[in-house]
Parts: C-alpha cells; sequence; structure tokens
C-alpha cells in the first residue's frame, strides 16, 4: 500500500529559525518572499522553507539542493518524489508519498462567509442542498470541508480550481475527473480549519501525520 507523509507547519517560529529557512530558498522564492506583507511573509518562508527541509530529508540531499520544476498551472515538481504544499492564514501542510501524483490543501474556515450562497452558485445542486441543509453555525465547516476535497483532487491533477469547484466530492472516495480517478480523504486539521489529501487512482493509502518543527503525531 502506498504511503503519504503529511506535516502541519506553523508559521510562528523563532526568527532563527525563519531565518534558516530563508537561506535554503532560491533567488525566485526569496523574490515572492521579499514583495509579501510581512505576515504573508513570514507565512511563505515558513512553509516553503519547511517544504525544501522535508523533501530534501525524503531524497537524502541538502534543503538548498531542490531543484523544483513548475509544472502545469504552476505545480511545483521534484525529480524522485511527488510533493505537495498548501498554505492558508498562518499554517501551512506538505504531503509527500513515492509514487503517486498528490494534492493536499489546508483551509481557514471563514466565518463571516455566506457559505450557503457561495455553495449555490458554484458546488453542484446535492452539495449546495448539503450546506444549506447544516444548521447556521456548522454551514462554514461544512462548506470548507467540502472545498479542501476539491482542491486537493485538483492539485492532485495539476489542473486550475474554478473548473473543479464543480466535482462532486461530498461521497469521501474517489472523484472522477477528466484525467481519471483520484482517491481523496480527510486529514486531520487545528480548530478553525480543514483539510484533505488526494492521490491519482483507486487504491487506498496509508497517512502519516506528523508536525514540523516536532514530533509525529500519529505513528
Amino acid at each position: 500500500m502506498d504511503e503519504v507523509s503529511v506535516w502541519l507547519v506553523d508559521s510562528v517560529l523563532p526568527q532563527e529559525v525563519l531565518d534558516e529557512l530563508h537561506g535554503h530558498l532560491d533567488e525566485g522564492e526569496r523574490e515572492r518572499a521579499a514583495g509579501s506583507h510581512p505576515a504573508r511573509r513570514r507565512e511563505f518562508i515558513a512553509a516553503h522553507g519547511a517544504a525544501r527541509v522535508l523533501t530534501g530529508r525524503a531524497l537524502g540531499i541538502a534543503p538548498g539542493a531542490v531543484r523544483w520544476r513548475i509544472g502545469r498551472h504552476g505545480k511545483p515538481e521534484v525529480d524522485g518524489l511527488r510533493v505537495s504544499l498548501s498554505r492558508s492564514e498562518g499554517m501551512a501542510m506538505v504531503a509527500c508519498t513515492a509514487r503517486r501524483a498528490i494534492g493536499v490543501d489546508l483551509q481557514w474556515i471563514d466565518e463571516g462567509l455566506d457559505v450557503a450562497r457561495a455553495a449555490a452558485r458554484y458546488y453542484p445542486g446535492d452539495e449546495a442542498r448539503h450546506v444549506a441543509d447544516c444548521p447556521p453555525p456548522h454551514r462554514p465547516a461544512r462548506f470548507t470541508g467540502l472545498l479542501a476535497r476539491k482542491e486537493a483532487c485538483v492539485k492532485a491533477a495539476g489542473g486550475r480550481l474554478f473548473p473543479g469547484l464543480r466535482l462532486p466530492v461530498r461521497e469521501r472516495g474517489v472523484v472522477h475527473q477528466a484525467d481519471g480517478p483520484y482517491r481523496v480523504r480527510d486529514l486531520p486539521a487545528p480548530t478553525g480549519y480543514a483539510a484533505a489529501v488526494a492521490l491519482a487512482g483507486e487504491d487506498d493509502y496509508l497517512v502519516r501525520e506528523h508536525r514540523w518543527p516536532g514530533q509525529g503525531v500519529a505513528p
């Protein structure tokens, strides 16, 4: 069975750690970080620096030696490993696996969004009803959980989110996209967030969850 390693990354890190992570970034990543708002800059450095550390560890190379290729629609790729990165409101997730195309998504739950209206506009009809039928206090979490599944599938396929909003993901399991099936599953996430991971193909897989930096939180 394929294994997926998922790390939850907090951007609230000591400055010396952020400085070290910044040193791992390539020129393009440093330029993107420099052009960001200070709070977003910390988030970017933490997420992309951690992705380099974890990818390098898996490949047996230094973080700065990781050479990303930018694939279709901006998806980063590296030889020898399948990697996906997501960041949202101060947190990030990095996921990797050996063989199958992978997508991970972490979403902050926006309690102020009119999610019933958004679901009616963008989601398939049964999913829009699924959101609208939920008690109002729980609607944002339900809407965002579906969104995380959709984006994980889209990222695994290397596509764009907007067309993927119509993907039917209410039933967890196998989701069929134009290029084939993807198996999606929810991930544990911090309070106020939702997360999901998807791998190409119908076969199931084992997920191992960790925090970075820190100890693994699941066997």
